[in-house]
């Protein structure tokens, strides 16, 4: 998702304005925050409602972002002291930021103190910019942020849809309360077949409990037939990111997706990815026959076990084929952003 600091350091021009006294309902430059916005009037339309707020309240101003030189121009919300302070703060960085990056620990630093902002953009904003981090940064930045902070962002209402990084958040947590919370939590949406946040709530399971957990996740989930591909898929996300930061549970992790496609053999092309990047091809044989019946029916997923194959016999296939979606070091690809 793109944040507003990425709207920030993409735009062309920036500036702070208010209602055009010669335009109604339009707007006019008071302050150029960045680039050269042109002698051209501002041609977007200043709503009845935000008119009223800027005339209520002399000190605030409209941000407003052209993307390109012959662009149109956005509004990025109304701007009072803070908000400016903010906005300027993040065009400080300009030189060394970049849009859409999610590794820059400078970055996440300036952000982190922003959750639980009482401006919700700014609270917004850097939910944003940590739920889209790497795994071990948000680990890390999880215990710099007070734990209320993080159970009013998981008990928030209105962030229903963005629960994910609070949920990962709470697991690091040294509280028995917010432990036990996210045990009863995921026993309970094993037992009901839910999906929602099923990941994070399985990742955060595997981040209290460590390899027993793993155990407890392949009783409930991974040998179990009934389940259905969407809850199995939600299940490797949680395996694959865990198992990527905590490399001693990658063999264990491993292991237990052979016993995944023995009973779930269309789930193979899902757990490929780790086998490559961890380089068990101790599952070729079981890889080949898996391949053998999917080829017709899902091209797709047999490209993707071909490819296994192929580096099991020592082939070898283009970089970008091999890059993990959780891989801390890689560029996001021009799908995430």
């Amino acid at each position: 998702v793109k944040t507003l600091a990425d709207r920030l350091l993409e735009a062309d021009a920036l500036v702070l304005a208010r209602e055009d006294p010669e335009r109604p309902f339009h707007y006019v430059t008071v302050k150029v925050l960045k680039g050269d916005p042109g002698d051209t009037p501002i041609d977007a339309f200043l709503p009845s409602m935000t008119r009223r707020e800027l005339a209520r309240y002399p000190q605030r101003h409209m941000l407003l972002a052209r993307a390109g030189e012959n662009g149109g121009w956005t509004a990025l919300g109304v701007a009072d002291e803070e908000y400016e302070r903010f906005v300027r703060r993040i065009l400080g960085h300009a030189g060394s930021w970049k849009p859409m990056e999610s590794d820059n620990p400078q970055r996440l630093a300036e952000f982190a103190p922003l959750l639980g902002n009482a401006d919700s953009r700014l609270h917004e904003t850097a939910y944003l910019e940590i739920a889209r981090a790497p795994y071990t940064d948000i680990r890390r930045i999880a215990t710099e942020i007070p734990i209320e902070t993080v159970r009013g962002m998981l008990d928030d209402p209105r962030y229903l849809e963005w629960r994910s990084l609070a949920i990962l958040m709470l697991a690091e947590s040294k509280r028995p309360a917010d432990l036990e919370r996210i045990r009863t939590i995921l026993n309970d949406k094993q037992r009901i077949g839910s999906t929602s946040n099923l990941a994070a709530w399985a990742t955060a399971y595997l981040a209290i409990e460590g390899e027993s957990g793993l155990e407890d996740i392949e009783q409930w989930y991974l040998t179990r037939p009934g389940r259905s591909r969407e809850e199995l898929r939600e299940i490797v996300k949680a395996l694959s990111v865990y198992a990527t930061a905590e490399a001693a549970l990658r063999d264990p992790v491993a292991e237990a997706y052979g016993r995944l496609l023995e009973v779930h053999p269309s789930l193979a092309s899902d757990v490929t990815h780790d086998l490559i990047a961890w380089r068990r091809w101790d599952f070729a044989e079981r890889i080949r026959e898996i391949r053998k019946t999917i080829r017709k029916q899902d091209p797709l997923a047999a490209y993707a076990l071909g490819m296994y194959l192929r580096l099991a016999g020592g082939g070898s296939a283009p970089d970008e084929a091999l890059q993990r979606i959780d891989d801390p070091g890689r560029a996001p690809t021009s799908a995430e952003r």
